[in-house]
């Protein structure tokens, strides 16, 4: 009886090895070793693509082949940023990006634009806003922010992810040249914008795909004012989670009001498996979440004066909604991706909710000094590479970072502004 329950095991055993070699697996055994050559075709976090893996091995060792992701292209050589890179010329501080400027063909505003593979530090876990923190208010017990660089592979413009914020007014006409280093076809949307069609850069149905090694160019006239987006317009779900997206702030003629100090701020998310450092570009459990690729600490604060009028502009190109609170003030919501909310309609709050593939604008008087909290309340979304365990008191990370107000005067009593005689 043993023998024949043997047989059967051994019979089970060589079905479920059989079962078990994956479609497309070849072995050629020869003096000694195994030549092994996968060729098969699946989605992986990064692409839907026939990926071919080699490698020889001896027949006693563990085979773990190593999967090449078309994310760069070694035979592309990639260019330097461009010239207008990290020229202010406008007005909007981008945190922790460098701005970039134009070059005037004419009455053409011309900027430049590359798209290309790099790598970006999400995160060196050096708190970037700690000389600002009064140390007496230090929080004690709390876990530290353990000394990781956590880098990511992803596509960017100019070098840097997201893309540099352009600015121009209303009535501007603007001319992007555009050069294509990534491995694969893409393009350029212009998310919002009124333009003719040919210009809206839906690769596929308004225009070629601008092939690898490509340069194209995209003109057009500004006839509206507001934040908008630019992004992929060719594969986006796997290119606009890569990373190739941007900022667009077109200032009105005439702005009804001085505005002291602006900032922008992109949301994205990213799931990121543990070891890894490409996105997993398929999956919804977003572990990371960051204000311009940055997760805190490493987010810099924004810092105003006491009494200047502050506007905020965010863009949201990850997939979730992201509800942004701010501490110490309330604000008006004065603008979307449609452009400026009439002042009759703008309403008042300090959490802004902010949907995928929009842009709101909130204004408000900096008008309380000392340290406020800007951050997201969804509240995984302030911790670094969340995972299913338990968890202790946790260093802020993630969507993070602070306003900090400078006081006119440190020694001035508090006050609050519908107190009598108080004037902003």
């Amino acid at each position: 009886m043993m023998y024949v329950k043997f047989f059967f095991f051994i019979i089970i055993f060589q079905l479920w090895v059989v079962a078990a070699v994956p479609i497309g697996f070849h072995e050629r055994f020869h003096h000694g070793h195994v030549d092994m050559h996968v060729t098969k075709t699946y989605t992986s976090p990064l692409t839907t693509t026939t990926v071919h893996k080699h490698m020889k091995t001896t027949q006693n060792s563990t085979w773990k082949p190593e999967v090449v992701y078309p994310w760069k292209n070694p035979s592309i050589k990639l260019s330097p940023p461009p010239a207008t890179m990290n020229k202010q010329m406008g007005v909007v501080n981008t945190l922790g990006l460098k701005p970039l400027g134009f070059e005037m063909d004419g009455a053409i505003k011309v900027f430049r634009l590359i798209a290309q593979p790099m790598e970006k530090v999400l995160t060196d876990s050096v708190n970037v806003n700690e000389k600002i923190i009064p140390k007496k208010y230090s929080a004690k017990h709390l876990m530290h922010h353990h000394k990781e660089i956590k880098k990511l592979k992803v596509w960017g413009f100019n070098g840097q992810m997201p893309g540099p914020t352009i600015e121009a007014n209303e009535g501007d006409r603007i001319r992007v040249i555009f050069k294509n280093e990534l491995p694969e076809p893409t393009s350029i949307h212009w998310h919002g914008i009124e333009l003719p069609n040919k210009q809206d850069g839906a690769a596929g149905h308004t225009q070629p795909a601008v092939m690898p090694g490509e340069t194209w160019t995209y003109e057009f006239t500004l006839y509206q004012s507001g934040t908008y987006l630019y992004h992929s317009g060719f594969n986006m779900m796997k290119q606009d989670h890569y990373g190739l997206v941007g900022l667009l702030v077109i200032h009105p003629k005439k702005y009804d009001h001085k505005i002291d100090k602006q900032f922008a701020i992109m949301l994205q998310e990213w799931a990121i498996k543990p070891g890894s450092e490409y996105p997993d570009l398929i999956s919804m459990d977003f572990n990371w979440a960051t204000f311009n690729g940055l997760a805190g600490p490493s987010i810099p604060a924004m810092t105003v004066n006491q009494g200047d009028r502050v506007r905020i502009r965010i863009g949201n190109m990850s997939m979730n909604s992201h509800p942004i609170h701010m501490h110490g003030f309330t604000w008006n919501v004065v603008g979307t991706e449609g452009g400026p909310i009439p002042k009759s309609a703008q309403w008042p709050g300090n959490t802004v909710n902010v949907p995928p593939g929009t842009t709101r604008d909130v204004e408000f008087v900096a008008w309380n000094p000392g340290l406020w909290r800007i951050h997201c309340h969804k509240l995984h979304h302030i911790v670094n590479a969340h995972t299913d365990v338990p968890m202790g008191i946790m260093p802020h990370g993630g969507m993070f970072t602070l306003l900090n107000v400078l006081p006119k005067d440190r020694k001035a009593p508090w006050k609050h502004p519908r107190e009598k005689g108080v004037k902003l």
